[in-house]
């Protein structure tokens, strides 16, 4: 009696860790004696793209992405990687797209923390979910190797002698040792559009790849990028970007790095702002990408002042 077929070692973990049915699938084909999936398309591969789908990031308007079925190509590994190094000029593939909702109202409803079971942080979470956050990508290099993150904790400072911007970085993370390794780093502004929307989701995977996060860019965003082989922080162009901002670290206080438990507060100071796609199109019209309630925002209303208040002094002496 021949016994239950076994699942390699590497896929078993695979599929005790992702949810992905691909992954499970192709997992348990490998088990019963099909050929194995190429490298190209490895374990870890898998799980990222399924965590791309179920994360949805769906965010006055609301940016939610739109997914489209893809045909299933069967390739070897060399055409996979010939595949990946002539897309940006033979039939380069479909965008991921965003569409633009109703406004929606907020999904949580924090509670009085005196009154609520739920632990303090669970409960700021759910509050900081009501504020709308401004949505930037920094990008940086570890010598060679061009780095990028997805923040929404990016403010100012100060404006003179020189404008002082602030933002905060988890611990660890690639992208903060590019930054303070070269101190030189670069604020992307996006637009509040499915353009900087999916710029946005698409840097927010990591840096675990290498250069692959920024081979992709002009296949999953449309974007190019100059800079990062000689150690300069990297500059995106395209859709989706408004101003580009070339900083580099305060030298004080600290160095312009203050540790506050798993977190570092980078300080910067701007040294130019540079318009990357120039002033074509509606550019002029666009505001900054938001993100609130775990969604990207498009800027909506406004609040006017009512009869017998001056304009900008907000009904106070």
């Amino acid at each position: 009696m021949s016994s239950r077929p076994r699942l390699p070692a590497g896929f078993k973990a695979a599929t005790a860790r992702c949810s992905n049915s691909a992954v499970i699938t192709a997992a348990a084909a490998v088990g019963m004696g099909a050929k194995p999936i190429p490298n190209s398309m490895s374990m870890r591969r898998l799980h990222i793209q399924s965590q791309h789908i179920k994360k949805g990031h769906p965010p006055l308007c609301t940016l939610i992405p739109h997914h489209r079925s893809k045909p299933i190509h069967k390739s070897t590994p060399y055409q996979h990687e010939h595949r990946r190094r002539t897309f940006t000029t033979t039939n380069p593939p479909t965008l991921r797209s965003f569409v633009t909702s109703p406004p929606q109202p907020p999904s949580i409803h924090p509670h009085s923390s005196s009154s609520d079971p739920t632990p303090l942080p669970e409960q700021f979470r759910s509050l900081m979910r009501l504020i709308t956050h401004s949505v930037v990508v920094c990008t940086s290099s570890l010598g060679p190797v061009p780095r990028a993150m997805t923040m929404s904790s990016f403010t100012s400072l100060s404006l003179r002698p020189t404008p002082i911007i602030s933002f905060n970085i988890a611990t660890p993370s690639r992208t903060f040792d590019a930054v303070s390794s070269s101190r030189q780093f670069n604020i992307h502004i996006l637009t509040n559009d499915p353009s900087g929307a999916r710029i946005a989701d698409w840097l927010a995977r990591g840096n675990a790849a290498g250069l692959e996060v920024f081979e992709q860019l002009q296949q999953e965003c449309g974007c190019s990028y100059e800079g990062g082989e000689k150690g300069e922080a990297p500059v995106i162009k395209g859709p989706g970007v408004l101003y580009v901002l070339r900083c580099q670290l305060l030298e004080k206080p600290l160095d312009g790095l203050v540790k506050v438990r798993d977190h570092y507060i980078v300080l910067g100071e701007v040294r130019e702002i540079v318009e990357v796609n120039g002033n074509g199109g509606d550019k002029g019209e666009k505001f900054g990408l938001m993100y609130a309630d775990r969604k990207y925002r498009e800027l909506g209303g406004c609040i006017i002042p009512g009869d017998g208040v001056g304009e900008g002094s907000d009904g106070e002496d």
